[in-house]
């Protein structure tokens, strides 16, 4: 099936490759909503998609069925597509990609992502990532990144990383293209783990400021301040209603993450005082579910029902 072009740009700018992948490469959604942001803010145009037939396991990856307005079934498969931003008041124009990291033929995939980067004669590449670590929301974002030449991170001011292990296809993408002599950075940014599921305002600002200063060009992030110290202070306020997840949140500052923490009713942690219960839970795994929990039925909370 290969890759499906929709439009030609004409008189293409220099411009700069941005992928996301949603899965494994994107903890609290941070890489992709920065790239959406993207899309939005420079009113992108999708130009191009890769079918998703060759890449995707779909009894793991469902496509989605949906009701148009006249009652017609129509179904959403995974996507990846690109969208081409025009930028007339910079040095350089964007070409975003939003994808779901797919199942099988990384290298394919990974061609075909080359692919359509040439077709718009883009001469760099920078794929955004968001990785589970010990940080607190608290701190500012923590970022860090590889490149295929130290040079291209300088502007950033993003240190580099030696890191050796499992990887995602941003990984895969980043060595094709190293191999293909194609500039090319992978910029990630730390998210706490106790508060992974939610999408991370703060990590996606952090992304988009350092991926401004990687491309050369210049994007407001004013919009993303409410929603920061809204996102922190409703973070703040299920901490402090319970003692033990102050103290789990108090060790990780102290970098003391203990082994387990005592268990408590999640159920009625938000009405009221927890209470004594037998027994272990994992490591912070409770404790990010019942954060989670708690902000999305806080009234207000970034998915209150």
């Amino acid at each position: 099936m290969g890759v499906t072009f929709f439009h030609e740009v004409e008189h293409a700018n220099d411009p700069l490759l941005i992928m996301a992948f949603s899965g494994w490469n994107d903890a609290a959604e941070s890489a992709t909503s920065a790239a959406r942001y993207l899309v939005q803010h420079f009113h992108g145009k999708r130009v191009a998609q890769i079918q998703p037939d060759d890449f995707f396991q779909f009894a793991d990856q469902r496509p989605t069925v949906k009701l148009s307005e006249s009652g017609e079934r129509q179904i959403t498969w995974p996507p990846n597509e690109f969208f081409y931003c025009r930028t007339p008041d910079f040095g350089r124009d964007l070409l975003v990609g939003i994808g779901t990291e797919p199942h099988l033929k990384w290298k394919h995939f990974s061609r075909d992502v080359l692919t359509i980067g040439s077709r718009y004669d883009a001469r760099m590449i920078v794929t955004m990532g968001a990785l589970l670590a010990g940080d607190l929301h608290t701190q500012p974002s923590r970022l860090m990144a590889i490149a295929t030449d130290s040079l291209l991170v300088e502007p950033s001011g993003v240190e580099i990383t030696r890191y050796e292990g499992p990887t995602g296809i941003v990984g895969v993408i980043h060595t094709l293209m190293q191999d293909e002599g194609f500039p090319a950075v992978s910029l990630w940014v730390n998210v706490p783990h106790y508060i992974a599921s939610l999408s991370n305002p703060k990590a996606t600002c952090a992304l988009l400021d350092k991926l401004s200063a990687l491309g050369g060009f210049e994007i407001s992030l004013e919009d993303f301040d409410v929603a920061i110290d809204t996102f922190d202070g409703q973070v703040e306020q299920i901490i402090a209603r319970d003692p033990r997840i102050a103290k789990y949140v108090e060790d990780i500052q102290k970098g003391q993450i203990p082994d387990d923490i005592p268990g408590l009713d999640f159920e009625d942690a938000f009405d009221g005082e927890p209470e004594e219960e037998e027994g272990k839970l994992p490591p912070g795994a409770e404790v990010a579910d019942e954060i989670e929990r708690l902000l999305r039925r806080k009234p207000g909370g970034p998915e209150s029902d």
